[in-house]
């Protein structure tokens, strides 16, 4: 390749990896179409990692009962949005997804871990210990009268 400027230089490198990615793009499109096709950030798969490396697969179980429980609530957010623009059908498809979360939820709130439960447990009570009792303080309000109105 010859290049008469550095702008020139810059402008033909930039194409050809456009071009590149072009290739690219189309040659991942039926993968990435598929609905089958799972993938996250890898920022979010090494924290997911990490967390097997300290508590098992507990880490596993957590995260997706939790991420299934925020996709449930934002289906019920939805559902109440259909319902109150009257849109039944709309409505009926997302009660139908609400039922599928939910039976999701249910199996795996069953399914057992291999490990790290305890230590899970350990690790949450630590953390919601200290954030209740920092709230606590905040509020002027003592533990025993804090639960003792939660009965």
């Amino acid at each position: 390749m010859d290049f008469s400027s550095v702008g020139d230089f810059l402008r033909k490198t930039a194409t050809a990896k456009q071009n590149k990615r072009k290739v690219i793009d189309e040659g991942l499109e039926p993968f990435l179409e598929d609905p089958a096709t799972i993938g996250v950030p890898p920022s979010l798969a090494n924290a997911l990692e990490e967390l097997l490396e300290q508590f098992g697969d507990e880490a596993y179980r957590q995260a997706a009962l939790f991420c299934t429980g925020k996709w449930h609530h934002i289906h019920t957010e939805v559902l109440e949005q259909h319902v109150e623009n009257n849109g039944m059908a709309e409505a009926l498809l997302t009660m139908s997804d609400i039922s599928k979360l939910s039976t999701v939820l249910l199996l795996l709130e069953q399914v057992g871990s291999f490990g790290g439960d305890e230590q899970w447990r350990k690790m949450l009570r630590k953390i919601v210990g200290q954030s209740l009792l920092e709230h606590l303080e905040e509020e002027g309000t003592d533990p025993e009268s804090f639960f003792s109105r939660e009965q």
